[in-house]
């Protein structure tokens, strides 16, 4: 298998010129992070990266690292279209450039554009485009190029949903406009309504994302000609991709004229390339990793975390585990079946032993979840009204009374290939059956689960699933709006199909809202109320560690165009930037 870290005596480098499941997945395009300048507050921030690696020897040029994820993309690689989790987006950011992106501070910086203004009542937000950058294909970037994108991306199926409340032409267009050479203007409306503008002091943060992904539109107009040639992304971004073979690996070598530098001047990337790899399993990466066949992936995995925790001296681990997600139990409330009844919802709420569940299948390290909003993100309660131990008999008095009026409860459980998410899974099932609940269970490959949540597959009623870093709540707003909802069969970014006054009220109210205060309160009641009506089980929240070959240096050092740090991760947990990634001993 290709080159451990390639660090062979003979292998060629080149000096560029000196002048970043639990059937736990994540959905596509989580809006990451803070606005910019006066605006309030982060909303969805990758979590804190809990050991910022500074390197002790200056960086140099060349090799080769080989990394490993858990999932293939679906619909592969134009920004409008790919179903992007946690290791699309790694993927995807080193042939993409995004407009903006989150920094250590919870703060949106520019990347592709320079700076970010919004009117005085953030219904207007005004972006100019950073200058001298090109596209892989020689493609200049400007305001057009950047305005293709979004409309394009943000008027797809995929990502329309999410960002509901920015204006609408009367043809159908978004209220995106170039209004000269570099600079472009995004106007909000309530539900598209350009009639009614809708303060939104976090809007930025949509743009951190893969909306905010930046395609050449020389490229984008050759796909609309030849859909085969999506598969061969043309970017701004550090490295150029060179070949994709779904399920295989996916090379993309260094791009010579990249415009990014570091702290000190020099050019990036420093690596000459990089081979992606797909391996679904984290403890089958872990034995990949320790036997030399790949050099670097992250986990969410605890019993992986929690060995590599023991092999620090010969693979060092960065871990983020804070603003983090939760696993939970991901449920389809639109599917026909004793999941729409709460009874029966609160009922397996109240079985489940979290503990015991951590304790067996989490190397015990986790934390017990009492709702999707982890510790320091705006929304969390410490008690949100729900207990979260395990309550048998509570659990048998519900279903018995629905028993009672509709006969035995029968549930589908739904998990990705992985050995401890089986033993997750024949857990859950136990637990359901004292209380006289007949679970099936289904295992489903990892790059299914989101086409399968999105549109509700017929087979999709639970999912083991992951979800919800963040620190404000806007970020979660898709999620959980019924704007997002959709029947069975039909696109739905909310993939729980949670349609509730109560929840739209409040997050309608807080993403106009620049008052942190009244933000606060505004999450809160979204927190109580999911959990009141046990939309969803929170088990634990995640920790996501990235153990690697100790050659490789240079994790989460990449420094933006404005000096301040990167946060790796960018929305998405587990990412790290591979801009500033070299290897020790290449050169």
């Amino acid at each position: 298998m290709a080159g451990a870290c390639s660090k062979k005596d003979d292998e060629t480098t080149s000096e560029p010129d000196t002048t970043e499941a639990t059937g736990d997945t994540e959905a596509p395009d989580a809006t990451e992070a803070p606005s910019a300048t006066d605006a309030p507050d982060a909303t969805d921030a990758a979590p804190e990266t809990t050991e910022a690696e500074a390197p002790a020897k200056d960086p140099v040029y060349g090799g080769t690292i080989v990394v490993s994820g858990e999932a293939e993309v679906a619909n592969p690689w134009t920004p409008a279209a790919m179903q992007c989790d946690s290791y699309c987006q790694q993927r995807a950011r080193t042939f993409y450039d995004p407009l903006v992106a989150l920094n250590q501070d919870n703060e949106i910086v520019g990347v592709l554009v320079d700076t970010i203004t919004p009117n005085a009542d953030f219904t207007e937000w005004t972006f100019t485009v950073r200058e001298g950058i090109k596209f892989h294909d020689g493609t200049d970037l400007d305001a057009a190029a950047v305005v293709k994108n979004l409309q394009a991306t943000g008027t797809g199926l995929l990502i329309s949903g999410a960002i509901v409340d920015y204006g609408k032409n009367a043809d159908g267009t978004l209220a995106i406009e170039a209004t000269d050479a570099m600079t472009f203007t995004i106007k909000t409306g309530k539900g598209g309504d350009l009639s009614q503008p809708l303060p939104w002091p976090n809007l930025p943060a949509t743009l951190a994302g893969q909306l905010g992904m930046i395609a050449s539109p020389t490229w984008l107009d050759a796909v609309a000609a030849d859909p085969t040639l999506a598969t061969s992304p043309v970017g701004t971004g550090p490295f150029i991709v060179e070949s994709y073979a779904p399920r295989d690996k996916l090379v993309v070598t260094r791009n010579p004229d990249y415009w990014m530098k570091d702290a000190a001047g020099n050019q990036l990337p420093y690596l000459d390339s990089v081979e992606f790899r797909v391996i679904e399993d984290s403890e089958t990466a872990a034995e990949a990793l320790q036997s030399g066949d790949i050099d670097i992936f992250s986990t969410s995995s605890a019993i992986v975390i929690s060995e590599f925790r023991d092999l620090a001296d010969e693979f060092p681990m960065t871990e983020q585990d804070s603003f983090t997600e939760t696993n939970y139990i991901l449920i389809d409330l639109a599917k026909p079946g004793p999941l729409q009844d709460q009874r029966v919802r609160c009922a397996l709420w109240k079985a489940i032993d979290r503990q015991e569940l951590i304790d067996l299948t989490a190397d015990g390290i986790l934390q017990v979840a009492n709702g999707l909003f982890s510790p320091g993100q705006e929304g969390y309660l410490e008690d949100n009204g729900v207990p979260t131990e395990q309550d048998l008999e509570g659990a048998q008095t519900l279903i018995d009374e629905y028993v009672a009026e509709n006969g035995p409860v029968t549930v589908n459980y739904g998990t990705t290939v992985s050995a401890i998410n089986a033993q997750v899974a024949e857990l859950l099932k136990g637990y359901w059956e004292q209380i006289g609940v007949t679970t099936e269970i289904q295992q489903v490959p990892q790059d299914q689960f989101i086409t399968n949540a999105l549109f509700g597959d017929p087979g999709f009623f639970m999912y083991g699933w992951r979800n919800h870093a963040g620190t404000t709540i806007d970020g979660q707003y898709f999620w959980w709006h019924s704007s997002a909802s959709a029947p069975d069969g039909a696109l739905a970014l909310n993939f729980g199909r949670v349609e509730d006054d109560v929840v739209d009220e409040n997050l309608e109210a807080q993403r106009i809202e620049s008052d942190p205060a009244k933000r606060k309160e505004f999450a809160e009641n979204v927190n109580r109320r999911m959990a009141e009506q046990c939309y969803q089980f929170a088990n634990s929240w995640t920790i996501w560690g990235t153990p690697r070959d100790p050659a490789i240096q240079g994790l989460s050092t990449l420094v933006f165009p404005d000096g301040s740090m990167a946060r790796d991760g960018a929305g998405f947990s587990g990412q790290f930037y591979m801009h500033s990634l070299w290897l020790d001993g290449a050169a």
